[in-house]
């Protein structure tokens, strides 16, 4: 049975938070936070939009959402309006045949990047969950997935290897058919799998660390970057005036990425078109370039030689 908060409980919160003296993001943890849709329209969203506008919107938040998120122009106005500007969406992969192993039969229905596009118009940024490693996964979807993920300016994309969580139908099955290697370590970034895959093991594991590493290299995470910009619609409640601590930020992202980072002709390519293209976006621009420098560091411990696990016995 799912728990819920009313509007109440979300205000007081809310104020608590605001009491306390924070000023940053706030992640509402859900799967799938727009899952009674009726009562965010009726109850929760109006009332957090009342509390952001009578404290001069202090906060912005993110949550988790499914694809169908975009079928609803009334509901994304609506978070759009109280302060949401960042979704997780689990696309989990272009390949209809590898979303029907997921069981995520809402993508398949759905044209997924209009879909993002869309979302991305309303003035959210779609993060995306990816994996790699299902049976029907072939050597190609490494470069489907680049390419998709590329073609639909997903700045942030989460990539990982297939893994069974105990207690999964999926963990049970590979049980019963002799392919689970210990347990899952819940780290997304440890280059380790569960599974005994049906690709082989070594180009599965070598064809995700080479995605990752081409997501992350700087000319492409710039040019995906300004793909999403072109799109981004700046939400009303952003505030024009900016903070001393963005201002410290952006001058220490001008030596660290402008002056003596790999990516500075990419860093300075970017913040020139943002400036003149589409001025609304300069701040989000700088912190998506600081973003960058920090996936790029996690795409290199990416890099780094696995570990080998052994098999479960089936029983």
């Amino acid at each position: 049975m799912p728990r819920q908060k009313n509007a109440k409980q979300i205000v007081n919160e809310l104020q608590s938070l605001y009491d306390s003296g924070w000023r940053k993001s706030i992640f509402f943890v859900d799967d799938n936070f727009i899952g009674n849709k009726n009562k965010l329209k009726r109850d929760v969203l109006p009332a957090i939009i009342e509390w952001q506008k009578s404290h001069k919107y202090p906060f912005t938040f993110y949550t988790e959402v499914s694809i169908d998120f975009a079928d609803d122009d009334e509901l994304m106005t609506l978070m759009s309006d109280a302060g949401f500007d960042r979704v997780f969406v689990g696309i989990e992969t272009p390949d209809p045949e590898s979303l029907k192993e997921a069981n995520k039969y809402q993508n398949i229905k759905h044209d997924l990047e209009k879909s993002i596009r869309k979302i991305q118009s309303f003035g959210f940024e779609v993060q995306g969950g990816f994996i790699v490693g299902f049976d029907s996964d072939m050597p190609t979807i490494f470069k489907r997935q680049f390419d998709f993920i590329q073609g639909n300016g997903i700045v942030t994309a989460m990539v990982g290897l297939l893994n069974a969580p105990r207690g999964s139908q999926l963990y049970e099955r590979l049980r019963n058919e002799n392919r689970l290697r210990g347990e899952m370590t819940g780290d997304n970034v440890d280059v380790m799998t569960n599974i005994v895959p049906k690709m082989d093991s070594n180009l599965l594991v070598n064809g995700y660390k080479s995605l990752v590493a081409s997501l992350y290299n700087p000319k492409n995470y710039y040019k995906r970057l300004k793909e999403f910009l072109s799109v981004y619609k700046v939400p009303k409640f952003i505030k024009s005036r900016i903070s001393l601590p963005e201002i410290g930020a952006f001058l220490r992202s001008i030596f660290v990425l402008g002056i003596f980072g790999k990516e500075r002709k990419e860093y300075w390519k970017l913040l020139t078109w943002s400036l003149f293209k589409k001025p609304k976006t300069f701040s989000k621009a700088v912190s998506f370039a600081i973003y960058g420098y920090h996936f790029r560091k996690v795409a290199e411990k990416i890099a780094k030689p696995p570990k080998i696990r052994k098999r479960i016995p089936a029983t």
